[in-house]
């Protein structure tokens, strides 16, 4: 069976789009082959992927579509045929449609009524005959941000199109897209390479590109940069640190990757080793390396795009160039450092210049934004000391982290260098003399920064987080800058994310709601916002801080039914811990290990559960419980609601333990006993009965809610 090699030739494209754009195209391909009833092995299918070239190579294709029959549906018999038989127009179209005559047609009937079936036979055609269409098709479906079109063509991609290869086997698989004509010719390394390359078979693909200093799997150049930074730096008995998102950044922005060994002066080691890496790392895509004691060396790594090979002049050239340009970024950073020491890292010193930094756009200032965090930070820290939380931190320290957190936007090395942000906060309070709960709780705040990141280790950065991150999700909600699908520009979600995440870690009882409630009411005191909050919005705040914890739990593999139960009966958001705690027990009880035990009971709640009726309302006269039945299941209940009110269960399990205790008794209940009796007075004492023990196994759940597993 016949190989295809679809390659799509382009000016350099975005490294951050590239393994995107490739993974679309394969996907495109398949999906056009599937369609087409052509099948091929997942394994027999290879992405490849430079700056300049995306490519899919699949093996093994099917020569020739397979044929099918099918059978299309038509309209009922007697709407396509009048009283003498005779075809109507309905059925003249029908058979227009499928490409048959009405002789050919077949009755069918279907639920009592007859109707028209055409029978058709398609396929047969040659795999190379569909191609083009497919290929052209899987192109124009890649999406991605900021397409533009080029010249006089109106199709678009994130890059100009310059060459396209399509070839099975040794055939050229004929067709033009964006005024490119589809061909057999490839090209090498843009300067090592300047020829056409002939691909004469899709196999000799990867190794007739890697002769032409072109290395097409992403992973063989991943590897590859990775043993070179290694190898560098033992010469120099160092490490380097090697970031996996600069890694892959860096292995899309070359073809053929090569490695130079730089270094800059020495007495710019005396800056904050944060400056350095993300001057060299973030800004110039270089790997710095840690001595033999762990420490930052002048050493650092460039990869280059192999145009050094075999040139020392060259090699020497891009090595003084690239030290060049690190010797001016650092020689900026050291007078930034030098100069936002001068200013005292203080609240009181730099309020005035908060007060001239937007917040954002309808929101007010940043100072008005680090107040509210500061009384919200201070609400939570004193609602966690009423709950008995054990904290280490002082209010104090709670209070200047607050009040510090934001004060890095002031400074001239964060304006230079955004993502410092959080870092040189902590750096320039720590050179302020502040405690490390405050200097490291300026950073931490922040986090989660990316999915993955760390969690907040201080008590104040966790506290202040949470302050800063519902004030954010609260006030971008009030402005309409809700996340959209894929779209979440300002990272709300993850912010939501971090605040459910950080309150579980450290097992923290803290009203969500409560905190956005106080939040709205007490301290969005400017009038721009506050106005903005309209009737219900809240609830969406709410709700959207309630998907995250559910995406919590399904994350930790909990099952939907379970956390629905859970969550439909009251509010999690104002204990989510004993939310969490609720789901587990239910896990470990009717999925684990105790579905022997507890499946009855479940199945009697049910049971009890589904015959109550929306007006019942639980308060009854114990003195018109008539029968044995019902009086010993209104004592049963009565008597776990006096161990309720006494806190005499010490855990959620103690109280589902005593629920199934009532498994015979409710059974027997409705076993003897008619709930809706014809008599108004009887039925409505039954039904309150009732009610008093849904009441009650509410206390854990809506076992109504929970899938019976056997």
């Amino acid at each position: 069976m016949p190989d295809l090699l679809f390659e799509i030739g382009t000016e350099e494209l975005p490294p951050s789009l590239i393994e995107g754009f490739v993974s679309q195209l394969k996907e495109n391909i398949i999906k056009g082959l599937e369609e087409n009833f052509i099948v091929c092995k997942k394994e027999n299918t290879q992405t490849f992927s430079t700056p300049r070239r995306i490519a899919v190579l699949i093996t093994d294709i099917p020569n020739i579509q397979p044929e099918k029959t099918l059978e299309i549906k038509g309209p009922p018999r007697n709407k396509a045929f009048d009283e003498n038989g005779n075809p109507t127009q309905v059925a003249i179209g029908f058979t227009k449609k499928a490409n048959i005559t009405t002789d050919k047609l077949i009755t069918k009937n279907i639920n009592g009524a007859d109707y028209l079936f055409a029978s058709t036979k398609v396929g047969g055609k040659s795999t190379k005959e569909l191609l083009p269409e497919i290929l052209v098709s899987s192109l124009k479906q890649i999406t991605g941000d900021k397409f533009m079109t080029w010249g006089s063509t109106s199709e678009k991609f994130a890059r100009p199109i310059r060459w396209i290869v399509a070839i099975l086997d040794k055939e050229i698989i004929d067709f033009t897209y964006a005024n490119i004509k589809s061909s057999n010719i490839s090209y090498g390394h843009r300067f090592l390479s300047e020829q056409e390359i002939k691909i004469e078979q899709p196999i000799e693909y990867k190794n007739i590109l890697k002769e032409n200093y072109v290395l097409v799997d992403s992973n063989e150049r991943k590897s590859l940069i990775e043993s070179l930074a290694y190898k560098l730096a033992n010469k120099i008995n160092g490490k380097p640190l090697i970031e996996n998102k600069l890694l892959q950044e860096v292995t899309n922005i070359t073809e053929y990757p090569g490695a130079l060994l730089c270094n800059f002066d020495e007495e710019f080691l005396t800056l904050p080793p944060k400056v350095i890496q993300t001057v060299l790392a973030k800004h110039q895509k270089y790997f710095v390396i840690n001595d033999r004691n762990g420490k930052l060396s002048s050493n650092f790594i460039v990869i280059t795009n192999g145009t050094e090979i075999n040139n020392e002049t060259v090699k020497n050239q891009i090595k003084k160039g690239n030290e060049k340009v690190v010797r001016a970024r650092l020689n900026d950073a050291g007078f930034f450092y030098k100069e936002d020491l001068k200013t005292p890292f203080t609240f009181e010193k730099q309020k005035n210049s908060l007060s001239k930094i937007a917040f954002q756009k309808k929101l007010g200032s940043m100072e008005e934004k680090v107040t509210r965090i500061i009384k919200l930070s201070e609400y939570i820290y004193k609602r966690l000391v009423a709950e008995n939380t054990k904290l280490e931190s002082s209010i104090d320290d709670i209070i200047q982290t607050a009040q510090l957190c934001k004060l890095d936007l002031n400074t001239n090395m964060v304006f230079e260098f955004t993502e410092l942000q959080g870092e040189m906060g902590s750096i320039y309070a720590n050179a302020n003399g502040y405690n490390k709960n405050i200097s490291e709780g300026i950073r931490e705040h922040y986090y989660p920064r990316f999915y993955g990141d760390s969690t907040p280790k201080t008590e104040s950065g966790l506290i202040v987080g949470i302050a800063d991150k519902l004030d954010n999700i609260t006030c971008l909600f009030s402005i309409g800058k809700l996340p959209t699908g894929s779209a979440d520009p300002f990272a709300l979600r993850r912010q939501a994310q971090g605040v459910i995440e950080h309150t579980l870690n450290r097992n923290w009882n803290l009203d969500l709601t409560n905190l956005i409630d106080v939040l709205i009411t007490n301290f969005l005191n400017t009038t721009s916002i506050k106005d903005k909050i309209s009737g219900g919005q809240d609830k969406s705040i709410k709700d959207f801080l309630l998907q995250r914890f559910i995406t919590s739990m399904e994350n930790i593999n909990y099952e939907s039914d379970l956390i629905d139960s859970v969550i439909s009966i009251r509010d999690p958001l104002r204990d989510i811990i004993s939310a969490k705690e609720k789901i587990h027990l239910l896990k470990e009880s009717f999925v684990l290990r105790n579905k022997e035990r507890y499946l009855p009971f479940l199945i009697a709640a049910k049971r009890l559960v589904r015959i109550v009726e929306k007006d019942a309302n639980g308060g009854l006269d114990k003195n018109n419980l008539k029968t044995n039945e019902e009086q010993n299941l209104y004592k049963l209940f009565e008597d776990i609601n006096k161990k309720i009110a006494s806190e005499k269960y010490h855990s959620q399990k103690d109280l589902l333990d005593d629920f199934t205790n009532l498994t015979n008794p409710i059974n027997q209940f409705f076993d003897n006993v008619l709930v809706n009796d014809p008599d108004p007075k009887i039925k409505q004492t039954r039904q309150s009965l009732l009610k008093k023990g849904k009441d009650l196994f509410e206390q854990i759940c809506d076992f109504n809610k929970i899938v019976e597993r056997t």
